[in-house]
């Protein structure tokens, strides 16, 4: 999700805390998910973009001239353009399964050799 649409929905849940304030109730919830989302932000704005896309905001086409390294727009010649970074997000350590978790997915016909390997293959290993 971009920082755009967290600062969104942040907003969206403090109106709500407000309605629901004005009409005398209580979601114990939201502040909690409020104080979620503003970590969520500030992790993301530590972050470095890793890529970019210019698009016109008339169209959505593209274009670039690398004598002048101006934008233009190969559809329509439109002259705004609008810019969105991409950012990575750490992937989740992925851990082999248990033979608790292989006998809950496989029944009583999991192999461990079998699971391990495919692990394996995936650069899932043991922990040691």
């Amino acid at each position: 999700m971009s920082i755009e649409a967290m600062k969104q929905w942040r907003e969206v849940l403090e109106r709500a805390a407000e309605l629901l304030t004005r009409v005398g109730l209580c979601f114990k919830g939201i502040d909690k998910t409020i104080t979620s989302i503003d970590q969520a932000i500030a992790e993301a704005e530590k972050q470095e973009p890793v890529a970019y896309d210019i698009r016109c905001d008339n169209c959505g086409g593209d274009g670039y001239d690398p004598k002048d390294s101006n934008y233009f727009c190969s559809s329509c010649e439109g002259a705004g353009f609008l810019e969105k970074l991409f950012y990575t997000h750490p992937q989740p350590k992925r851990e082999p399964l248990t033979e608790e978790q292989a006998r809950a997915l496989f029944g009583e016909f999991y192999n461990m050799a079998v699971i391990r390997n495919v692990e394996a293959a995936h650069g899932i290993k043991e922990n040691t």
